[in-house]
């Protein structure tokens, strides 16, 4: 092994959502502030295979189990150990709607900031990739920057931003009554 081998220029100079964050502020000033990107940490689960829901008869059963067996993967103990995970829900606000969410991706890596998982939102998923493929591995922040900024402007997405735009304005102009509407027309 030799120093030649590596690079030691830093390409990727900021985490994901950090990334995420500075491409969705373009959201809040191109729509005056009725829709908004957010990132937000998140501690769900990302992905339909490991999430289980118990309920009823199932649930209070599963309590009163005192013992199981559990096949144990020797892979699971090899590899990174000193694992941190940094989980984030990327989603849409809009002024007006105060429990209003349209969650458009998770973002989920480790303590290596790159290569980051993007689980996405499966419309959006089709009109980036082509593929119903909802599952990204992404491997450096300009392929990041990319995907989001391709999914900002793609016609799912700008679709439905005008649409958000148009409630927005409705929910701040549903104080005026419908007979001053009519008076001034």
């Amino acid at each position: 092994m030799k120093e030649s081998e590596f690079v030691f220029d830093l390409v990727d100079k900021y985490t994901p959502e950090t990334v995420i964050r500075g491409l969705l502020e373009q959201v809040e000033s191109a729509t005056r502030g009725y829709v908004c990107g957010e990132i937000q940490e998140y501690s769900g689960e990302i992905t339909s295979y490991t999430y289980t829901k118990k309920s009823g008869l199932v649930s209070a059963l599963n309590t009163l189990q005192t013992s199981e067996t559990i096949h144990v993967d020797i892979q699971d103990e090899l590899g990174e150990q000193d694992k941190v995970d940094h989980r984030y829900e990327v989603f849409l606000r809009v002024k007006g709607l105060e429990h209003y969410k349209y969650r458009m991706m998770f973002v989920d890596y480790g303590t290596v900031s790159y290569p980051v998982t993007i689980v996405m939102n499966e419309e959006l998923a089709i009109e980036y990739s082509g593929k119903r493929n909802c599952f990204f591995n992404v491997e450096s922040m300009k392929s990041l920057e990319d995907m989001v900024n391709k999914i900002l402007t793609c016609k799912t997405m700008l679709s439905l931003i005008q649409n958000l735009i148009n409630e927005a304005i409705r929910q701040e102009n549903k104080n005026v009554s419908v007979s001053e509407t009519y008076v001034q027309a």
